[in-house]
């Protein structure tokens, strides 16, 4: 989930450590007619297999581009200070902590790589 447009282990917080943020699911990204850039681009990449991980996929890699944007450094960034790349290293990096047991990763990727290019 996101809150207030940063990613959170849903499992790992109360609803009550959240009271007053902005919280988005998989279900506030986009609808089944108009579905968000991320969620149409994992469909085409099939970035998923059995389902079970991408909605915190899809939500992660949502906050991830957001992350880049706003210049937030990784560890695999090549400076503190520089604005880091829409690379698929950093996204690599970013997205280490979701867990997709199918091993979709590689069309994970390809997915936000997608999205990236079309928003840059």
């Amino acid at each position: 989930m996101l809150a207030d447009g940063r990613r959170v282990n849903s499992c790992l917080t109360l609803a009550v450590m959240h009271e007053g943020s902005n919280i988005t699911t998989i279900e506030g990204l986009g609808t089944p007619d108009q579905l968000h850039p991320m969620q149409a681009a994992f469909i085409k990449h099939d970035g998923y297999q059995c389902g079970y991980c991408t909605p915190g996929q899809i939500c992660s890699a949502v906050a991830v581009l957001g992350e880049i944007r706003d210049g937030i450094p990784s560890h695999v960034s090549a400076s503190l200070t520089a604005a880091p790349q829409l690379i698929a290293s950093e996204f690599q990096e970013r997205m280490s902590g979701n867990i997709c047991r199918c091993g979709a990763y590689s069309n994970i990727i390809n997915a936000i790589s997608e999205v990236a290019q079309a928003s840059a």
